[in-house]
């Protein structure tokens, strides 16, 4: 029994663990958001969202202006005519909403092509980063709960998209 009990401190004492340190972590979102490329696609949005918006304040103006006639005249108008405005204001109450909606989900189909064409270019250099520097795996930061900074390689890939970017000319072709 001895035996064993000295065989098994030996073998865990002679296996440690060895802890690879070629692993890093990267912040995604930190990247698209802060990148060049990613400040000129927030800007093309802002703008596709500010014009989403003006449409609808036009609509809604157009509902409130045709909610107010109703009112106004609803000592006036017979019951069924009255009915039959009410019926129309709930048509541009629905038009209403079915655009707003078709609107936002452009909106978010937009952020997600914009996204997906960071990443596309952004992935060719992070290979290529990987392997020259010798790194065996990349962790997203949203994964990871404590890290040493010096493991973050957020920064450095941000500036090696900045500067493709502005070789590829990739702002202003768009």
């Amino acid at each position: 029994m001895k035996k064993i009990f000295t065989f098994l401190i030996f073998f865990f004492y002679i296996n440690p663990v060895f802890a690879d340190k070629n692993i890093v972590y990267l912040d995604i979102q930190y990247i698209i958001d802060n990148s060049n490329l990613g400040k000129f696609y927030k800007t093309k949005i802002k703008i596709n969202q500010d014009k989403n918006k003006e449409i609808l304040q036009i609509e809604q103006k157009k509902l409130k202006e045709k909610e107010q006639e109703i009112n106004n005249q609803k000592n006036i108008l017979k019951k069924e005519e009255l009915n039959k405005q009410l019926v129309e204001l709930n048509n541009l109450v629905v038009k209403y909403r079915e655009l707003k909606k078709e609107l936002n989900t452009s909106i978010v189909k937009e952020k997600k092509k914009y996204s997906t064409e960071i990443l596309r270019i952004l992935n060719p250099l992070l290979t290529n980063y990987v392997e020259n520097n010798n790194i065996h795996l990349v962790v997203d930061k949203k994964n990871i709960l404590v890290g040493i900074k010096s493991l973050d390689i957020t920064t450095t890939l941000l500036d090696i998209l900045n500067k493709e970017t502005k070789e590829r000319k990739l702002i202003n072709e768009n």
